[in-house]
């Protein structure tokens, strides 16, 4: 669960929010409320107090360099009680992945708890293995999900998630 304050830097991918919305209805609790279907860039982010000009010039400065990145998500994965997409390709996610993390390179993806971390679109968490086999099964059925990913978020955790700025790949 997020804390007051807490950001994230993701790119939204709103091909798969019907999906999300669909397991979220057959699986309670098992989908992020009040975020859209997204690949995180990184979280957390810089905390919300120290967001300023000078953060948002080179969130700016990154992304107007970044062509829009073509992508499929055709695998459907899990570990334990976590279940994911696998963009295809991953080259130019894993890339801006890395790029973000020069800029802030004090800022460890999900606090360095799980290592270096491969692009993915979180399906559903927190649930039990039973309910993961389930669901990786159900979404398999559904795959591949195409989109074309043209921006990044960046959120504000204030009670509930917030956008507090877009960010167009190749400045359009």
């Amino acid at each position: 669960m997020p804390t007051h304050g807490q950001t994230g830097l993701v790119i939204p991918v709103p091909a798969a929010d019907a999906l999300l919305a669909s397991v979220g209805t057959r699986y309670p609790g098992t989908v992020r409320d009040g975020l859209p279907a997204h690949v995180s860039l990184l979280y957390p982010f810089v905390v919300a107090v120290e967001l300023d000009e000078r953060v948002t010039t080179a969130l700016h400065e990154l992304f107007v360099e970044q062509v829009p990145i073509a992508v499929a998500f055709l695998e459907c994965y899990r570990r334990g009680g976590f279940v994911a997409l696998r963009p295809d390709p991953s080259d130019g996610l894993t890339e801006l992945l890395r790029k973000t993390h020069r800029k802030w390179p004090d800022v460890l993806p999900y606090k360095g708890v799980y290592g270096d971390v491969e692009p993915h679109l979180t399906v559903a968490l927190r649930c039990s293995e039973q309910t993961a086999v389930r669901i990786e099964q159900e979404v398999t059925a559904e795959l591949p999900i195409r989109a074309e990913l043209r921006e990044a978020w960046l959120l504000a955790f204030e009670g509930q998630w917030a956008l507090r700025g877009r960010f167009d790949f190749g400045g359009r």
